[in-house]
């Protein structure tokens, strides 16, 4: 009789699950069945949000924004994260977070000054080594928020002019040993970045085996890992010609 009501209690358990995931699957789930958490809005909290994010950009930007998306945190503190895109003739999409009307802040500067960044390094990247992957380039002033109003100078007028003390670029690059001469290339590129005018840098440089070249697509790169780069600091005071410091072993 035990091992009876045990399996009838599995199954009922059972039972209860699929009836649960049949309803979330269906969208069936509504507020009777399922309580709401802080990330519930109702339609005229997101109709404020939405127009809230809105004027904010044209305020800080003159521009236009298109929301996309809006969504509400509930694990730090209710705040919002509105997903869009600029109305700059680049579609440049935004992520804007914080709590209307005052204590909002964007990604829009950052963004744009990835985007016009990404193709110009990576070309760099690939007149300096024998590149095997980039992954996009991060440059941001953290928790700083931008000084930038109005019409965003281009990037390179800003490096130009010796470029922004509070942001810093990151990249992470995976590159080949180039016959051996993979650490001068790491000191060219470095040279080449430092020629941009940029200041505080993190940057990581993987070197693989070329065996990794002619491996299978399922095969594990970090199987064909010989050293690892972790570079950071000011580039302007870095010595790039002596990188041994920043180097890690991994045969």
């Amino acid at each position: 009789m035990q091992n009876t009501w045990r399996r009838l209690g599995t199954s009922v358990g059972t039972i209860i699950v699929l009836l649960m995931l049949m309803l979330l699957v269906s969208g069936c789930t509504s507020e009777s069945i399922l309580p709401k958490d802080e990330s519930y809005m109702t339609q005229t909290e997101e109709k404020k949000v939405k127009e809230a994010a809105i004027q904010y950009i044209k305020n800080r930007y003159n521009k236009g924004f298109e929301v996309k998306q809006v969504s509400k945190d509930h694990v730090f503190g209710g705040y919002y994260i509105i997903e869009g895109y600029m109305e700059d003739g680049k579609n440049t999409q935004v992520y804007i977070t914080g709590n209307p009307p005052n204590d909002f802040d964007d990604t829009y500067v950052a963004r744009l000054w990835e985007n016009e960044l990404e193709p110009r390094i990576k070309g760099i990247a690939e007149q300096s080594f024998d590149l095997r992957l980039m992954k996009p380039v991060g440059y941001s002033s953290g928790k700083k928020r931008a000084k930038y109003t109005g019409e965003v100078p281009s990037v390179y007028e800003v490096l130009k002019n010796g470029g922004d003390q509070d942001f810093e670029l990151n990249l992470d690059l995976g590159v080949y040993p180039h016959n051996g001469k993979f650490e001068e290339d790491i000191s060219k590129f470095l040279n080449e970045l430092r020629k941009m005018n940029f200041n505080n840098v993190t940057i990581t440089v993987y070197v693989y085996k070329d065996e990794l070249k002619n491996a299978p697509k399922n095969a594990d790169s970090d199987n064909y890992l010989i050293y690892r780069y972790n570079i950071s600091g000011d580039i302007q005071k870095i010595d790039i010609n002596n990188l041994d410091q920043y180097k890690t072993d991994l045969r």
